[in-house]
C-alpha cells in the first residue's frame, strides 16, 4: 500500500480522514450517510429478507449492489468500475455480533443449508430490524484482488453509485479503508456474507480483504428535477 489511512478523532464519531504519503498528508472531510440513503437502505433489506423468507411483498435488490469507480492510472481508461455487494456495518458490539455471525455459519455447515435456513434469515432481518447501524460507513469484501485492489493500493478515493428500477439512485463518494482478516469488522462482514451464501464446498473461504467506505459526500441521482443535487 502506498500510503497510510488514518480516521480521525476516532470512528466512532469520525470527522476526516487523513491520507499521508512520503510527499505529504491530505485531509478529507467525513459527512453521514444521508438520512434518505439510510432509509431507503433498510427498508429495502428488511423487505428482502422477509421476501426470501415467505415468498411474498415488496423487494429491491439495488439496495445491495453498488457500482464502484476507482482511479486507475494505469489503465487503458483513468476510471476502473466494478459491481460490488454492499453490506452495512453495526455501530457498536462488532466483536459479539461477529462472533455470533461465525457460529450460526458453523451450524449450517455442520447441520445443513436447507435445515438452518430459517435462523439464518431470522438474524439477518433481526439485524436490519434491531441493530444501530453505523451512520459514516458501508463495506464490501475484495473478492478477486483486481483491478479495484491495484487501483486502491494507491489510492484510497473512490466513488460508489446505487440506482434502483425503482426510480431511486444515490451516489456516494468516499475513501476506501482496508481491512484485513485480523480486524472484527473483517470477521463480521465475511460471516454476513457466508451467512446468506452458505459455502457449497463446506469450508469457509479467506477474502484478501473488506473495504470500509467512509462517505465524504452525496448526491441525489434520482431522475427528476432534483437530479444531481449534493444531499452531504
Amino acid at each position: 500500500m502506498e500510503y497510510e489511512l488514518r480516521v480521525k478523532p476516532d470512528k466512532t464519531e469520525p470527522k476526516e480522514v487523513e491520507i499521508v504519503r512520503g510527499t505529504g498528508t491530505v485531509s478529507v472531510p467525513l459527512v453521514p450517510l444521508p438520512r434518505a440513503f439510510l432509509e431507503w437502505q433498510l427498508r429495502f433489506r428488511r423487505a428482502n429478507i422477509r421476501f426470501f423468507m415467505t415468498g411474498e411483498g415488496n423487494h429491491d435488490f439495488a439496495v445491495h449492489v453498488g457500482y464502484m469507480a476507482t482511479l486507475n492510472p494505469d489503465g487503458p481508461a483513468p476510471i476502473n468500475i466494478a459491481a460490488k455487494g454492499i453490506g452495512l456495518l453495526p455501530r457498536h458490539g462488532i466483536d459479539d455480533l461477529a462472533a455470533e455471525v461465525e457460529s450460526l455459519v458453523e451450524e449450517g455447515l455442520r447441520v445443513g443449508e436447507k435445515e438452518t435456513r430459517e435462523k439464518r434469515l431470522s438474524f439477518l432481518l433481526k439485524l436490519y430490524e434491531e441493530i444501530e447501524l453505523d451512520p459514516y460507513s458501508f463495506t464490501t469484501i475484495e473478492i478477486y484482488a483486481k483491478t479495484t485492489w491495484r487501483n486502491i493500493m494507491r489510492d484510497p478515493r473512490c466513488s460508489v453509485l446505487f440506482s434502483s428500477y425503482r426510480n431511486t439512485s444515490f451516489l456516494i463518494n468516499g475513501v476506501a479503508e482496508v481491512l484485513g482478516p485480523e480486524t472484527p469488522e473483517y470477521r463480521f462482514v465475511t460471516g454476513i456474507h457466508d451467512l446468506f451464501h452458505l459455502p457449497r464446498s463446506g469450508r469457509r473461504r479467506e477474502y484478501p480483504a473488506i473495504y470500509r467506505i467512509w462517505a465524504t459526500e452525496a448526491y441525489n441521482k434520482t431522475p427528476g428535477p432534483r437530479a444531481g443535487e449534493k444531499i452531504a
